[in-house]
């Protein structure tokens, strides 16, 4: 079940930051999701928050939670949120102009649901949204070649931006338990939020005996909701390392986090981790020399057979997916039969 980012004076400042990236984003190439690994070196993976699909607020389905574990005195931490952007994109080159008006007339050829940003008529960039299949994106670069005018058509998938931000014990010790349900347009009812507050309660008496629970809400008329929230009041001072791990706890057993800042940025760097050049894209040819050859078909069927040991490139794969339905034994046959004169 997904886990909602819940509202609640604590996250004020996260959900009011998470915002879809802007139009005019700066994108980074990066060779594989090893380089979304080097931007997060250092910091420990917490948790996942998932959001509801049907959501506007968040472009993506989920968020992972990293936090830069303190030292014994700090009294705040860095903490990071990793999200996969929920479009793909396309850059396309004009050399001769009227790339606007072309790739638009072609997404709708094409049937693809896509969002044209702003730029000139010669360097083109499209978001690709709605999981476009391989096979619109080849129909569309057809379409965009066979017309002559372009020299550059770059497909990017699993787009990642990483949002900073940081954390206290102030924060950590704070907890809400309002959603918003998109898919039903409703609020979390009163009464459930009570109850996951009241196993709150319990789970913190069982956690941290001599702990008080302060319990609060607030109302939004205009929205048309009551948010319940419950703060802890230790007994004793506690480090930041000690709120992180009581969150931990209660994030294990109950579900929910203690509250976090994400930093507000108007453009937040995406990093494109796949991206391939149908310009240079050969069908069938998976090890990408260039050629298609049985040495292609036997690359395939390692993949399948061994893929701890075997891998595609995203170049690879997309060559090697003859049929737009992923990676599977019926690609390598397929080229057999184109080596075999078969088809």
């Amino acid at each position: 079940m997904k886990k909602l980012i819940t509202l609640t004076a604590a996250l004020t400042a996260l959900t009011a930051s998470l915002v879809p990236l802007s139009a005019n984003a700066v994108y980074i190439p990066a060779a594989s999701y090893d380089e979304v690994q080097k931007q997060l070196e250092g910091y420990t993976y917490i948790t996942e928050f998932a959001v509801q699909e049907s959501d506007p607020n968040y472009p993506s389905d989920s968020y992972d939670l990293y936090i830069r574990m303190p030292e014994e005195a700090d009294t705040t931490c860095e903490v990071k949120l990793l999200m996969k952007e929920n479009y793909d994109t396309v850059d396309v080159t004009f050399p001769e102009g009227g790339g606007r008006k072309a790739i638009t007339e072609a997404m709708q050829k094409a049937g693809i649901d896509g969002k044209l940003l702003p730029g000139d008529n010669v360097n083109c960039e499209c978001r690709l949204y709605d999981k476009v299949s391989a096979d619109k994106v080849k129909k569309l670069y057809t379409i965009l070649n066979d017309s002559g005018n372009i020299t550059d058509f770059v497909y990017s998938t699993d787009l990642y931006t990483i949002r900073k931000g940081s954390a206290n014990s102030e924060s950590l010790s704070r907890f809400g338990f309002c959603t918003y349900d998109y898919d039903k347009g409703i609020w979390t009812p009163p009464d459930e939020q009570i109850a996951k507050r009241e196993r709150f309660v319990e789970l913190t008496k069982e956690i941290l005996p001599d702990a008080a629970v302060e319990l609060t809400s607030f109302s939004d008329k205009r929205e048309g909701f009551t948010a319940y929230e419950a703060s802890v009041v230790p007994a004793s001072s506690m480090t930041l390392k000690e709120w992180i791990d009581f969150s931990l706890e209660v994030n294990e057993k109950l579900g929910g986090f203690g509250g976090f800042g994400i930093a507000e940025e108007v453009e937040i760097p995406a990093l494109k981790t796949n991206s391939i050049d149908l310009a240079k894209a050969v069908e069938g040819d998976a090890n990408c020399d260039g050629n298609v050859d049985m040495s292609d078909a036997v690359l395939i069927m390692q993949t399948i057979a061994n893929p701890s040991k075997y891998k595609l490139t995203a170049q690879g794969s997309f060559n090697a997916d003859t049929d737009g339905d992923g990676i599977t034994s019926g690609d390598a046959l397929a080229i057999q039969k184109k080596l075999l004169k078969l088809e």
